[in-house]
């Protein structure tokens, strides 16, 4: 036990409303085994700061669950105690049923957990492979280990040269590289911190493919995000932390933008903004017919027009 378990509370409102029963193609939680129960979880920093109070949270095999909330809402801080990361002052975490001490990323490992952190810890001088089976105990084959990095890509869908140094990859390869590393270690529970921050809409699609099919293939997958429009589209459920409290969860399939927006904030919120008419109509960029290709001859960008104006913010 890591402390006091008390009886679990929600915050009636906007909880309550958000409980429709999931559609059949959607799965359900009453369907699917617990992979990892949090129960009334509490961790603090000093004697004033409360970065997550009293949180229940339940993952179940072959669900994909994003934990939603603003910026310093808990989500990370939640998920680095599930990892090993930090130790729960109060609570207690169970896995398959089971309760269990995290008290290291070793236990964590042991337990069939794995956390894919936003910044990576990879040796840029090593290769995919190198990289995967670094700190394993025992003697390593690395014949054999490239074989089984080759063997995970091809059932999940991941696209990485297993012989490829790390200072020669993108972005989106290093995060492969992380995420491979956890399943060669046997993680069947995986945890994505903001996996999408550094990926393009192309590559974000890619790994929303790979998690899809490792859904299939029954691991529990938590993706930690504040993007509602990729919580729509990856997601079987929402998970909603707000100022380090559970505030409760909702079936993705039922769920809008304007709801999980509700849910974070704790109130009605206008998506709606205000944008008074620009009269300065000043021309001070255009952009004509921009093509680029990167190394290997993609096209990043294929015949871009654009022109800013001035007395306006142009998104793109």
């Amino acid at each position: 036990m890591y402390g006091r378990i008390s009886r679990m509370e929600f915050i009636p409102g906007v909880f309550e409303v958000l409980q429709p029963s999931a559609p059949k193609e959607r799965m359900t939680a009453l369907e699917k085994k617990c992979a990892i129960r949090m129960e009334n979880i509490t961790k603090r920093f000093g004697s004033k700061v409360i970065a997550n109070k009293d949180v229940n949270l339940e993952l179940y095999e072959g669900e994909i669950l994003s934990l939603l909330g603003e910026n310093g809402s808990g989500k990370t801080t939640l998920m680095n105690m599930l990892s090993g990361i930090y130790f729960p002052d109060e609570g207690q975490i169970y896995v398959h049923d089971k309760p269990v001490t995290i008290a290291s990323p070793k236990d964590a490992f042991d337990l069939g957990i794995g956390m894919i952190h936003q910044h990576f810890k990879l040796v840029d001088l090593f290769t995919a492979t190198e990289n995967i089976i670094l700190g394993l105990e025992g003697k390593l084959d690395l014949n054999n280990a490239r074989q089984k990095v080759k063997d995970i890509c091809d059932k999940y869908g991941f696209d990485i040269d297993p012989d490829m140094k790390i200072y020669d990859m993108s972005v989106s390869q290093k995060q492969t590289v992380e995420i491979v590393k956890v399943l060669y270690r046997g993680a069947d529970i995986l945890i994505l911190d903001e996996p999408t921050a550094v990926l393009t809409p192309q590559e974000t699609e890619k790994l929303f493919t790979v998690m899809r099919n490792m859904k299939k293939d029954g691991k529990a997958i938590i993706i930690i995000t504040h993007k509602l429009h990729e919580v729509l589209a990856v997601s079987d459920r929402v998970a909603v932390l707000r100022k380090g409290e559970y505030i409760g969860d909702t079936d993705t399939a039922t769920a809008s933008q304007q709801s999980l927006t509700d849910m974070m904030v704790g109130r009605a919120v206008s998506l709606n903004i205000d944008r008074p008419l620009n009269e300065n109509q000043t021309e001070r960029l255009k952009v004509e017919h921009l093509t680029v290709k990167n190394k290997e001859g993609v096209k990043m960008l294929d015949d871009v027009t654009f022109t800013a104006m001035g007395g306006e913010i142009l998104g793109i």
